[in-house]
């Protein structure tokens, strides 16, 4: 005797998933746009019932431009030294800076150093950044004349 039910529950389960899955594909549809289309809005029953998508934006953003206020402390660290936006050695225990001081790393320092150089500057008001390449070039010259 065999069990006659056993076909019908796997019947009935691979119905059930069928729908599952023609939903998800119906709603991904939709979401994505593909079933919209242009229709006519009866201007006397509901004039203001058409909406505006906004305009897509990037998956990355843009990397942010660093303003500079008449205020700002530039201070640069690398190679154990720091210095000032002139390429001038400067000691981080006497800065004293109304505004904010803008702190600038070596792009390679690893991230004890950088912690540490972090705790040298006392100020509430800082901002830390990697040095770029023209600033990385002029930091190898300066040294290389010293």
């Amino acid at each position: 005797m065999g069990d006659t039910h056993y076909g019908n529950a796997m019947t009935e389960i691979a119905l059930a998933l069928a729908m599952a899955f023609f939903s998800i594909m119906v709603l991904a549809m939709v979401s994505m746009g593909a079933g919209a289309s242009k229709s006519v809005v009866d201007t006397d029953i509901a004039p203001h019932i058409a909406a505006k998508l906004a305009p897509a934006k990037p998956d990355t953003p843009e990397p942010v431009q660093l303003k500079g206020q008449t205020a700002d402390m530039l201070l640069i660290y690398s190679g154990g030294q720091f210095y000032d936006r002139d390429l001038k050695a400067i000691d981080p225990e006497k800065i004293s800076s109304p505004g904010r001081v803008v702190l600038a790393l070596d792009p390679g320092l690893a991230m004890g150093e950088a912690l540490a150089v972090r705790a040298k500057v006392k100020t509430n008001n800082l901002i830390i950044t990697m040095l770029d390449q023209r600033w990385t070039v002029s930091l190898k010259h300066r040294r290389t004349k010293e």
